[in-house]
């Protein structure tokens, strides 16, 4: 049996669920170049050295709190790649996410504040450390490092401007099939990868359910229940391409986990009995579905890493 072939999708049915994301996070540098040589008898020229301007804790806790927000903002992604700096998105996770970068944002320009403020005493003490290879010039005003500073998280949405279609009406033909192969693509990689996510989920429970060669059943731990659950719950919101024989099983599982602990899964043995048969079934038609996958396209962008 073959997975199943994904029908075309549009622009338009793509994003009734799901949203581009970007977000965009800079910050002022405080490292220069230095002609400080190495103490070395192999030639300058290969090596590059750089100094901090500034050492600065204030500083470092802006950093820490961008990797978290990038961080966080990609818990919500939808398994596809759609360019540098972009990510897809359930349309359903739109207002979380809108409320999770408005407190990133107010949060941010609190540790700016206290950088900006801790700016004058930290430069002042990089003046002692650095002796003469401190440069007045390399310090930017503060007004400078707070335009340095910026926060850009917007939803965006692709389509064709309309005023390629009166410029030439073949270029835009061409175009609108280049969009309708992107689209399709992209619900391609969405379709396999929420297919191989939930068989790795539902294969690791029933690896928790399955005694061990000698008979005992082996540690269930909480997370191969809850992780399941999740997937399941958020099925709807991720499946962008529409794909009706995962929802089925989805469903199956919804319906199977149902009211389902580690607890009872340990208490009672033929209630673990049903579970893991129900379990077995799902692995069988999702490996059915997996068999003979098309070759994954791979979206990528034309900018430089």
């Amino acid at each position: 049996m073959t997975t199943s072939v994904i029908r075309d999708l549009t622009a338009e049915s793509l994003f009734k669920k799901a949203v581009c994301v970007t977000l965009s996070l800079h910050k002022v540098g405080l490292r220069r170049k230095t002609r400080v040589k190495v103490k070395s008898k192999a030639d300058q020229k290969m090596f590059t050295t750089t100094k901090m301007i500034i050492d600065s804790d204030a500083y470092r806790r802006i950093i820490r709190l961008d990797t978290t927000i990038r961080r966080d903002i990609h818990k919500y992604d939808l398994p596809v790649s759609i360019g540098r700096g972009m990510a897809l998105v359930p349309a359903t996770a739109v207002l979380r996410l809108t409320a999770l970068m408005d407190e990133y944002r107010s949060s941010r320009a609190c540790l700016i504040d206290e950088f900006c403020q801790d700016y004058p005493e930290r430069k002042e003490h990089a003046r002692e450390q650095l002796k003469e290879e401190f440069r007045e010039g390399e310090y930017p005003t503060l007004t400078e490092i707070r335009e340095s500073f910026k926060f850009d998280f917007q939803f965006i949405t692709f389509g064709l401007p309309e005023h390629l279609n009166l410029i030439d009406p073949n270029l835009a033909a061409r175009e609108r099939e280049k969009m309708a192969e992107k689209m399709k693509a992209i619900g391609e990689e969405v379709q396999m990868k929420l297919r191989e996510k939930l068989h790795e989920l539902n294969t690791h429970l029933l690896d928790r359910l399955t005694g061990t060669s000698n008979g005992k059943p082996k540690k269930l731990v909480p997370s191969a229940i809850t992780k399941l659950l999740q997937y399941v719950n958020e099925f709807e919101g991720m499946n962008v391409s529409n794909d009706q024989e995962l929802d089925k099983l989805v469903t199956q599982l919804r319906n199977t986990l149902q009211g389902v602990t580690p607890k009872s899964l340990k208490k009672d043995l033929n209630y673990r009995g049903i579970i893991k048969t129900s379990l077995e079934s799902v692995k069988t038609q999702l490996d059915n579905l997996m068999v003979d996958r098309p070759t994954r396209r791979i979206l990528s962008s034309d900018d430089d890493e």
